[in-house]
């Protein structure tokens, strides 16, 4: 019989040498009234720091859970391709499925932009909501899909050339459908890809990445939606030079 995965959950940072860790809030609540999880039972915890510990639950009260951490381990589960996603921000569920696709991918940086055609405005409130809000959908990527790091997020920002300065790297595409080039590049440890909103890049903006130094690729004879685009930009990205070609 297929042995059952254990689960697991991810906490703040948890000190050197430490033997025991409270969780408490939404993870507490989940372990002890949505899953029945009890004392003597094992999960795994991870901090985000790129090690993970085989743990045993001692005692659960009302709103925290008692933790013991037995073994601590160092899976081989990031990629060695550090992938930067600028992804123009979408509606709302389109956005959370790039954030949660772009975290189970491997990618190393998420940065949201705010471009001519995007159909999402955000202000100061809503973009720090958001910001809560996507840092949770990594959080549970990341425990669903085994990793020991979460990807960094950074706060909305409208796209200009000083965010393609900041954020290229050695290799930097610009997805669009007039694109001339491939993602076939010289070995890469870093790459940085730029999606579009629903309504695509405007020749400004295009100018101005070409202008940067990023490569206008081609997405393709078919026409991908904006959360589409960067799911099939990594996953090749990943196969080419990261940790998906065996």
């Amino acid at each position: 019989m297929r042995s059952k995965r254990k689960q697991r959950f991810y906490c703040q940072t948890i000190q050197e040498g430490a033997e025991e860790i409270i969780l408490s809030g939404d993870t507490a609540h989940h372990l002890t009234k949505v899953l029945r999880f009890k004392p003597g039972d094992i999960l795994t915890i991870f901090d985000g720091s790129g090690f993970e510990w085989d743990s045993k639950i001692l005692d659960k009260k009302r709103k925290s859970v008692v933790v013991k951490l037995l073994a601590k381990n160092k899976p081989i589960v990031e990629s060695p391709l550090k992938i930067t996603l600028m992804q123009s921000v979408s509606r709302s569920q389109r956005m959370d499925l790039v954030v949660q696709k772009a975290t189970e991918l491997g990618v190393h940086r998420i940065v949201p932009m705010l471009t001519n055609n995007s159909v999402v405005q955000l202000d100061s409130k809503n973009a720090k909501k958001k910001m809560d809000h996507w840092k949770n959908i990594i959080i549970n990527a990341a425990e669903q899909s085994g990793r020991v790091t979460l990807p960094l997020i950074e706060e909305p920002t409208q796209l200009n050339e000083t965010l393609l300065h900041l954020y290229k790297n050695e290799h930097a595409f610009f997805l669009d459908t007039t694109g001339t080039t491939n993602l076939g590049s010289k070995k890469a440890d870093s790459i940085t890809i730029a999606i579009g909103p629903e309504g695509g890049f405007t020749e400004v903006e295009k100018n101005m990445a070409d202008q940067a130094g990023y490569h206008i690729v081609k997405t393709g004879p078919r026409l991908l939606r904006t959360e589409t685009a960067p799911i099939m930009a990594i996953s090749i990205l990943q196969y080419l030079y990261g940790d998906l070609a065996n």
